[in-house]
């Protein structure tokens, strides 16, 4: 074989390749990519209309009224004993009730700030659950109605300002801007109403005993 003769084979042989993989690519093409679904919340109005959040704070408001009614009770009690003190004739039983009253004023410190605790700790636990809640549900949702993201639409909120607090206008309104995520979310994604039904259906469902500790 001649040196004309192997160039013509060589061409040959690149040709038949690249017409190969050309109708490779042709027979096999790639399948086009499927658009992301997106859901989103107005989280203000799901957390207004939330069940399980009337619950819990219908049985916090019972117990920080409980909380206040006994402090009262301890307050009236310290008041009548200093009014007793003060009108003792004896120094040392004046010294005496003196006394009870300081211990007794530092034991209702000390019960208002346990107490406080407790409060606090009880609303903690009241955003855990709801937050939890809110997860499962949101990937519930996701799941049965094809979305691949439900998200907080924080575009919905007007930027608000407050002369009482003791930060320039400006850098509220900036401060606000920069936490925000979302500038524009469509209606049409909007998913709120259906995550309300959802939640409040799946507390219905729940054993009653949800909610605060009793004390």
């Amino acid at each position: 074989m001649n040196k004309f003769q192997m160039q013509t084979v060589v061409i040959a042989s690149l040709v038949a390749f690249g017409l190969g993989s050309f109708a490779w690519g042709v027979s096999r093409p790639m399948a086009p990519a499927q658009a992301t679904k997106i859901g989103s919340i107005n989280l203000a109005k799901v957390l207004d209309k939330l069940q399980e959040k009337s619950d819990w704070e219908v049985q916090l408001t019972a117990l920080q009224n409980q909380m206040r009614d006994e402090a009262d009770s301890r307050k009236r009690k310290l008041e009548a004993e200093i009014k007793q003190a003060s009108s003792a004739t004896d120094a040392a039983e004046q010294q005496r009730i003196a006394e009870q009253v300081v211990l007794e004023q530092l034991q209702l410190e000390q019960w208002a700030t346990l107490k406080g605790g407790e409060l606090d700790l009880e609303n903690s636990l009241m955003w855990q659950s709801i937050y939890r809640n809110l997860r499962e549900e949101s990937a519930k949702l996701a799941e049965s109605e094809g979305y691949d993201y439900i998200i907080v639409n924080d575009g919905t909120n007007e930027i608000m300002t407050n002369r009482e607090v003791k930060v320039p206008l400006a850098q509220q309104v900036l401060e606000q801007i920069g936490r925000r995520n979302i500038i524009f979310a469509s209606p049409a994604t909007d998913v709120s109403d259906k995550l309300i039904v959802r939640m409040n259906n799946t507390h219905a469902a729940a054993p009653a005993s949800v909610g605060p500790a009793k004390k």
